[in-house]
């Protein structure tokens, strides 16, 4: 009797899952699949048991498919955004192999977690990662926002410098604190003109869609009247 009771409970709660799939692919499907995809549907959900589950997270895949592939904004501006993309995912690189770097100098050392302090070695390469990845938000922040609103060849490019300061820097203090400096004073450059980029280019866009007012247009005009 109680085995009758669960599998009764079960296969009602295999319905109830059945039906909001259903309705969540019908819903979220473009109106040419709905009208093929509303007779399939139900009758998977009517088969209460596990294969029923299966099918019909196969027709929410094979419905949700076309949307994704019919969206070519989106695909077109992933492929204007591919040089933004490439330096975040090196900058994301670059943060886990700093990370890896700690957990050697930790077995290299004997410094165990959660334990910061140790030899100057250990702590100049703790330090060092935990520097960068102090930076890292800020960087990936002004790194996008003046990509999109000023100029992405030019963001990626001082993106790409900022990497190559970090890393140095990272080196530089594993050797010694003084080594440090130089690269820490570029990677700082390097992040300020991204973040005037990016005042930049929100001014200016901000002023062009809540202003009506082109203002490199109106510079340029100028300058041709001069």
């Amino acid at each position: 009797m109680f085995k009758s009771r669960n599998s009764l409970s079960r296969n009602i709660h295999l319905t109830c899952v059945g039906w909001s799939l259903t309705w969540l692919t019908v819903s979220l499907c473009p109106a040419p699949l709905q009208v093929y995809s509303l007779p399939v549907l139900p009758a998977c959900t009517l088969r209460l048991c596990f294969s029923a589950q299966v099918c019909v997270c196969v027709r929410v895949c094979v419905c949700l498919l076309p949307v994704a592939l019919t969206r070519r904004p989106a695909a077109e501006m992933s492929e204007d955004a591919v040089g933004l993309g490439a330096v975040t995912v090196l900058g994301v690189l670059e943060q886990a192999y700093f990370s890896l770097q700690v957990i050697y100098a930790r077995r290299k050392y004997s410094v165990s977690p959660p334990a910061t302090t140790g030899p100057p070695e250990f702590e100049r390469v703790f330090r060092a990662q935990a520097n960068c990845s102090e930076y890292f938000p800020i960087f990936i922040t002004v790194l996008w926002t003046s990509g999109v609103f000023f100029s992405q060849g030019v963001s990626s490019v001082c993106g790409l410098l900022y990497l190559y300061a970090r890393f140095r820097y990272f080196h530089g203090y594993s050797q010694s604190a003084q080594g440090r400096l130089a690269p820490l004073y570029l990677s700082a450059k390097v992040l300020w003109v991204l973040i005037g980029f990016s005042c930049l280019g929100v001014f200016l866009a901000f002023c062009r869609v809540y202003l009506d007012v082109d203002l490199l247009q109106a510079l340029g005009s100028a300058l041709s009247v001069v």
